[in-house]
C-alpha cells in the first residue's frame, strides 16, 4: 500500500486486525433483491448525504450522482439528511432501510471506529461498502487576515495562549475534529474544538470571525482561498498540493501530522452480491466522466478509486489511525 494518510505502523498493526472484520460478508439478502440482480436498478437510485448542502461531501456527491444514469440506466437523486454528526443519514442506512440497492450513502471512515466512543450504535458491519471514490489530506485553514501567517506564529500563539483559538470541525470525534487532535498532539498545544455538520457552516465562522480557523480538506475551502478570503497554514499530506504550491506541509516544517479523509458508497448490511457487483462497476467507470473529474479537480478534491475489496480493506487498515487519536494522551 503507499505512503499516505496512514503510517506504517498503524498499517502493521491493522492489517491483522481490523481488514478480516471489514471484509466479513454479509449475509444473503432476505428482501429478494437477489432475484432480481441481472435486473437491477428498475427504478431511481437515493444517494444519502449524512451532511449539510453546501460542503464538500454534497458538492462531490452531486457531481457524480450526474454519471448514473448512463451507467446504470436509472437517476441517482442526493438527498441530504445532516444532524448528529452523521448519525442521522448513516443511521436511517444502518437501521431502516432495505438492503435492495435503492437506497445507498456516501460514507467516510467515521462509520469505522465512533460506535466504540458511544456517539453512534452502528459500526462498519452494518454497512455493504461498495467503491471508494475519494482521499482528501486535511488542511489548516484561517481568516486571510489572521495575525498568523505561518504555522510557526500559529503554535507559537496557541502556546502561549492555551485554548484560546477555536477550530471548526465536522463534530467531536469526526475526522477533521481528529486532525485537529493530532495538531495538538504533534505541536503539544491545546485548541478548542467546535463541532459544525458539514464544512459549510465552518466556513461561515470562520468568515465571520466566530472561529479562528478550520480543519477540513482543501477542498472545502479551495474556493475561499482563491477569493482571497482565507489562506491554509498547512496540509496534513505526504506532499504539497500542485494547484497550492507554496502551501507547506506539516511534516516539512517539523510536525508529523498525515490525516485526512476517504469517500465512498456503502449501502446497508445484507446487500445481494450480485447487485453490488453491478453497483461498483459502474460507480467505477463513474469516477472517470468529466462531469465528476472536472468538480473534483476545480474543487482541489483528490479522485482515488478502489473496487470492492480494496475498499473493504482499505477502510479497515485505517480505522486504526483513528482510533488510536480517540485514546488519551499519554
Amino acid at each position: 500500500m503507499r505512503k499516505g494518510l496512514l503510517t506504517a505502523a498503524v498499517l502493521a498493526s491493522s492489517a491483522l486486525v481490523l481488514t478480516g472484520c471489514a471484509t466479513v460478508e454479509a449475509p444473503p439478502n432476505e428482501s429478494g433483491a437477489g432475484s432480481q440482480g441481472t435486473d437491477y436498478p428498475t427504478k431511481p437510485i437515493s444517494l444519502v448525504v449524512a451532511w449539510s448542502a453546501g460542503g464538500g461531501t454534497d458538492i462531490m456527491s452531486r457531481a457524480y450522482a450526474q454519471g448514473a444514469k448512463e451507467h446504470l440506466g436509472q437517476t441517482m437523486n442526493v438527498v441530504n439528511k445532516p444532524g448528529g454528526s452523521g448519525a442521522v443519514g448513516w443511521g436511517e442506512i444502518a437501521h431502516s432501510t432495505e438492503p435492495d440497492g435503492y437506497t445507498l450513502s456516501i460514507v467516510s471512515p467515521e462509520i469505522g471506529f465512533l460506535r466504540e466512543q458511544g456517539l453512534y450504535d452502528f459500526g462498519l458491519e452494518d454497512f455493504t461498502l461498495i467503491t471508494l471514490i475519494n482521499e482528501d489530506s486535511a488542511v489548516l485553514a484561517v481568516p486571510a487576515d489572521a495575525k498568523w501567517n505561518t504555522l510557526d506564529d500559529f503554535i507559537k500563539d496557541a502556546k502561549a495562549n492555551p485554548d484560546t483559538i477555536s477550530i471548526g470541525n465536522s463534530g467531536p470525534g469526526l475526522v477533521w475534529d481528529l486532525a485537529t487532535t493530532a495538531i495538538e498532539r504533534a505541536a503539544d498545544i491545546t485548541l478548542t474544538h467546535v463541532p459544525y455538520d458539514g464544512a459549510a457552516g465552518a466556513v461561515q465562522a470562520v468568515l465571520g470571525g466566530s472561529i479562528g480557523g478550520m480543519t477540513f480538506s482543501l477542498g472545502e475551502v479551495s474556493s475561499q482561498v482563491k477569493a482571497g478570503d482565507m489562506k491554509i497554514l498547512a496540509i496534513a499530506g505526504d506532499e504539497r498540493n500542485e494547484s497550492f504550491p507554496d502551501v507547506p506541509t506539516f511534516d516539512e516544517l517539523g510536525y508529523d501530522v498525515k490525516i485526512g479523509t476517504f469517500r465512498g458508497i456503502a449501502g446497508p448490511a445484507g446487500m445481494d452480491p450480485a447487485v453490488v457487483s453491478k453497483l461498483n462497476e459502474a460507480f467505477v467507470k463513474m469516477a472517470e466522466e468529466e462531469t465528476f473529474t472536472s468538480v473534483m479537480n476545480n474543487n482541489n478534491f483528490g479522485i482515488r478509486v478502489m473496487p470492492t475489496d480494496e475498499f473493504n480493506d482499505f477502510f479497515g487498515d485505517a480505522s486504526e489511525l483513528y482510533k488510536s487519536l480517540l485514546e488519551p494522551s499519554k
